[in-house]
């Protein structure tokens, strides 16, 4: 009678501590953003949709919408020995994005508690579309498409890191977009990071500059320019 009492007290026990885990996977809104801020190689993934991602995303974070077809190929993409947190609009998604996740090998998968609506209650930060120095990474062609569809003028900046043009061309689009606030938004695109983005559109050639209005492409501009010459070819569309 008492072994089989200290065996339920084990079982008692290990279920507790497991669903402990669990819960401990769905992080606040504070805890998540400490962890993704201390953990440098750590993956974000937003699981919106890409009109939800174009409208303002949790810095760092790559969209895969998951109620898209294709999301369960993307994640096999993905390499599983990573760390990741995930989040949605309010957590059901995230929630059944990182089961998911989990239950094919993923061994580190952190939700956010109440999604995107909560981190805002929280007061914390979204990477807005109209910031200058907006960087939205590896992103599909649909949320490519989503950001250009925009009423306000978008002008795209295609670069890379280890390219000396891009670097010099980088404080002039951030001042350009101070002038401009609420008439133009600035999205840098890392082509290093958005490699099949950039190979369905035929980038090749950077810094490569394009403006789009409603979708529709009205100025672009290869290479390194000055403030004068972007003026000239942008102002008149926004």
């Amino acid at each position: 009678m008492n072994r089989y009492k200290l065996f339920l007290v084990a079982v008692v026990s290990m279920l507790i501590s497991a669903c402990s885990g669990q819960r401990e996977r769905a992080l606040s809104p504070a805890d998540f953003d400490e962890a993704i801020r201390d953990d440098a190689g750590a993956v974000v993934l937003d699981v919106r949709t890409p009109r939800e991602y174009a409208e303002g995303f949790i810095a760092r974070a790559q969209n895969l919408d998951f109620n898209n077809s294709n999301f369960t190929a993307a994640v096999e993409e993905l390499d599983k020995n990573k760390t990741y947190y995930v989040y949605c609009l309010v957590g059901a998604r995230s929630a059944d994005a990182a089961t998911y996740m989990r239950s094919h090998g993923f061994k580190s998968v952190y939700e956010l508690k109440g999604g995107i609506t909560a981190w805002q209650r929280s007061d914390l930060p979204l990477v807005q579309a109209g910031q200058a120095n907006l960087r939205t990474d590896a992103i599909s062609m649909e949320a490519y498409r989503a950001i250009i569809a925009s009423d306000t003028a978008v002008l795209i900046d295609f670069y890379a890191p280890w390219c000396g043009p891009c670097k010099r061309l980088e404080p002039i689009l951030q001042e350009f977009g101070r002038e401009h606030t609420g008439r133009l938004k600035i999205v840098r695109l890392n082509i290093d990071e958005s490699k099949q983005l950039a190979g369905e559109l035929g980038i090749t050639q950077i810094p490569l500059l394009k403006l789009f209005k409603s979708g529709e492409e009205k100025w672009s501009y290869l290479g390194l320019l000055d403030k004068a010459t972007l003026e000239a070819g942008a102002v008149q569309h926004l």
